[in-house]
Parts: structure tokens; sequence; C-alpha cells
């Protein structure tokens, strides 16, 4: 390709997911061929920007690791930021859960009764003052929130969820359950019904180390796992 033909190339702007796209099937290391692909894309002039599903801290190694400068899509939309920008100036999207909402699903009776583990990405301060503080709080440690959500980062562990929580809001709420069908089913349904104004959720399998100690990550047909977020969350939002 001769340089004038380079120049007079359109710029794009390519939006990658993080998770089965550009991850190893391990999901916690980034594909290395995928890496040089992206790093040369950037050299050429195009922007590359992650749009996922994960929380901010998760993504971020692999954010960093491409040697991003753009914005990063994080909570499905829910949170954009710039990384690269140490004061906070370029946060686009803040939308989190209100505190009252993610305590009435923990007290919904369906939901009380049946649920085996819960995360909770929380926030302190506002996105009008830039201070924004995001912690996890979570009553399970196993391997799969190691590698999905925690990725190395502090996390708070305990079984007294809402009382950690505080008076916080959170950007993302994650409730694991057993695979009872007709109970799961129960469950999305009182979601559906009573918050379905207020937020938006993705539900599927929970993963689990394909063997004993490993990190690869497998659907464990034993477990299931929803994803909750703010409405306004989506990735859409994150292209847009």
């Amino acid at each position: 390709m001769t340089e004038n033909t380079a120049k007079d190339k359109e710029i794009h702007l390519i939006k990658l997911d993080i998770d089965g796209t550009s991850t190893n099937p391990d999901f916690s290391t980034l594909n290395q061929n995928l890496k040089k692909v992206l790093q040369k894309l950037i050299e050429q002039g195009h922007k590359v920007c992650f749009t996922t599903g994960r929380n901010y801290l998760s993504a971020l190694p692999f954010y960093k690791e491409v040697g991003l400068d753009t914005f990063l899509v994080t909570y499905n939309g829910a949170y954009i930021n710039n990384p690269e920008d140490k004061n906070n100036k370029e946060i686009t999207a803040f939308y989190p859960i209100k505190n009252e909402i993610v305590k009435n699903i923990l007290h919904e009776p369906i939901i009380k009764e049946n649920i085996k583990n819960v995360l909770i990405d929380h926030v302190n301060g506002l996105k009008e003052n830039r201070e924004i503080d995001l912690k996890t709080i979570s009553t399970s440690d196993d391997i799969y929130y190691q590698e999905i959500f925690f990725n190395g980062n502090p996390y708070t562990k305990g079984e007294n969820i809402l009382e950690l929580l505080g008076k916080k809001d959170v950007l993302q709420l994650v409730l694991e359950f057993s695979s009872d069908e007709k109970k799961f089913n129960e469950i999305l349904l009182t979601l559906r019904k009573n918050y379905g104004d207020a937020i938006t959720f993705y539900f599927g399998s929970k993963l689990k180390a394909k063997t004993p100690g490993d990190k690869i990550l497998v659907p464990d047909p034993e477990r299931k796992i929803i994803k909750i977020r703010n409405k306004l969350a989506s990735k859409r939002t994150g292209a847009e």
C-alpha cells in the first residue's frame, strides 16, 4: 500500500466486544493475533473501541494491553468514559440503578428464597462532580467471579450484601440461581413485571472451570446468571 493510498482511506470506528470476541477461550487473556491486528489498524488511523457488558475494572486491562486512548464502553453502556483522561472530564454516560430498586429486587420473595450468590458494582459520586468511585461487593469468590468480574482487582466479600451496599447506587447487579426452569422463569417474570420500566437484564448459563483448577471457563448446566443494569444502558447507547 502506498502512502497516498493510506491517506485517502476512510477512517473507521471499530467496535469490539471482549468476552468471546477478543479473549481466548479462558475469557481471561487477550487473543494475541487480534491484538496485532488492532494495533495495526490503529497505526493506520482507525479508532478501536471496546464495548462490553463487563464492569469497568475488569475491562480496563484489555484496553491498556492494546494501547487504546479512545472511550471505553462498560456495563453494556451504563458507564462510558475515557480511561486516558485522568481528570474524569470525559464521562459521556452514567446510568446507575437506584439504590431503592436494588433493595426491592433483593427483597422479592421468589428471589430471596432462591438466590445463590449476588454481585454488585456500586458507585460513589456523581457524573457532574467527576468523583466516580467504582467498587465491587460479592457473596462469592469462585473462578467465574474471579476471572470475569474481579480480574485481579480488589473487591469486598460478605454475606450481608445490602449492609455493605448502604445507600449507594449500582451500575450492575448480578444474581445467581440454580437451573430450576420453573422457578427461574418466575424470577424473570417478576423482574419484567415489577421493574421493567427501570431495568434491563441479560440471562444465561453461569460459567465454571472446565476442570477443577482450570482457568478455561465453560457453561455450567446447573447454574443461571442474571445481569441487571439501568434500562438506559445498551451497547447501542455505547455506539451512539
